[in-house]
């Protein structure tokens, strides 16, 4: 076999190593192919996605950066850059400036899309809704029929987010076309309803989420943990509070369910919720709350946030300490700027 046939077999090996998720063999792949052709376009697609995989930032920019120069004329290496700039370096203004440089080269709808998103993405975090709003419009503008109902919800979240419900209810149409995102799609629905203020159609796009979300089976692979486990990480949150924080709690039960309740969920609860705070916020004096309260944590919801246990241990924490500062009156804005948000 000559190194030319060589190459070819290792580069098809290592996008089907990282597509199948063996990053580490991807990589070793990679080390191969540089030692015979380290300049090639497809050695080096495979190396920044391989940086990319492995969420060595740095390097995944450096190799897609590369990538441009081999390859000019293809507008993914930008979009990359764009995504990273804007997801790991945080710097909305520089995404920008890369996303619509790659625009020029756009020939692909799919590119366009994911150009599309990081753009609206990107003019977000600036603060800038409207522009945001009218970024998105390019795509039902273009006639690009979304078949992919993941793809359609993610699109209905950018669109909320810009402030645009009646795109949001559009996108959502075309992800309800795929039965499995029944109720992804109806708690969508439901978050639009809450945007616009229609509390009753909120209330019974949300029960129905409930219903849907307690039916559904515990899939094989599924992330659980026991009531103990999360007793115990909520413990250890309060743990880490000052003394006389903790001596305010210490009549503050937290209490575990599986799911929000029906009566909750029709008090206007969000069925997804990972926690809430139940009673009388403690007043200004620190005299003791009139009223029965206590903080609930849903554990479905909470195993269903996380990618893995240690991420499922740090929402926990976050949820605790999140609803904890609503007991001490705390509001949305005082939560985002402690990073409890």
């Amino acid at each position: 076999m000559s190194r030319t046939d060589r190459l070819v077999a290792d580069l098809e090996r290592g996008f089907e190593a990282l597509e199948a998720g063996k990053i580490d063999a991807a990589a070793t792949i990679v080390e191969r192919c540089r030692r015979i052709d380290r300049q090639n376009p497809d050695v080096v697609a495979l190396a920044a996605a391989v940086a990319d995989a492995k969420g060595d930032v740095d390097d995944a920019i450096a190799q897609y950066r590369a990538l441009v120069a081999l390859r000019p004329d293809d507008p993914m290496p930008r979009i990359c850059v764009a995504r990273l700039e804007l997801h790991d370096l945080e710097d909305p203004d520089a995404a920008l400036d890369t996303v619509e440089a790659a625009f020029d080269f756009i020939d692909e709808e799919t590119d366009l899309i994911e150009a599309i998103i990081v753009k609206t993405e990107a003019l977000l975090a600036r603060g800038e809704p409207i522009t945001a709003r009218q970024a998105l419009a390019e795509l039902a503008a273009a006639v690009i029929e979304i078949d992919e109902g993941e793809l359609a919800l993610d699109l209905a979240e950018l669109a909320l987010a810009a402030e645009d419900p009646a795109a949001a209810t559009r996108w959502i149409e075309a992800a309800q076309r795929a039965p499995e995102l029944e109720a992804d799609s109806l708690h969508m629905l439901g978050r639009v309803h809450e945007f616009t203020g229609d509390d009753t159609a909120k209330v019974t796009a949300w029960q129905r989420v409930r219903e849907l979300d307690r039916a559904a089976p515990t899939p094989p692979d599924a992330l659980q943990i026991s009531d103990d486990a999360v007793e115990q990480i909520a413990l250890a949150t309060l743990a880490e509070l000052p003394a006389n924080i903790r001596e305010r709690l210490e009549r503050v039960p937290i209490l575990i369910d599986e799911l929000p309740s029906e009566a909750l969920v029709a008090d206007g609860l969000d069925p997804r919720l990972l926690g809430v705070f139940q009673g009388t916020p403690m007043p200004d004096d620190g005299a003791l709350a009139p009223t029965v309260t206590n903080i609930i944590l849903f554990k479905k919801n909470l195993e269903r946030s996380a990618r893995d246990l240690e991420h499922l241990t740090e929402e926990i924490r976050i949820t605790v300490l999140h609803e904890t500062a609503h007991y001490f009156g705390l509001d949305e804005d005082d939560l985002v700027a402690l990073g409890l948000d």
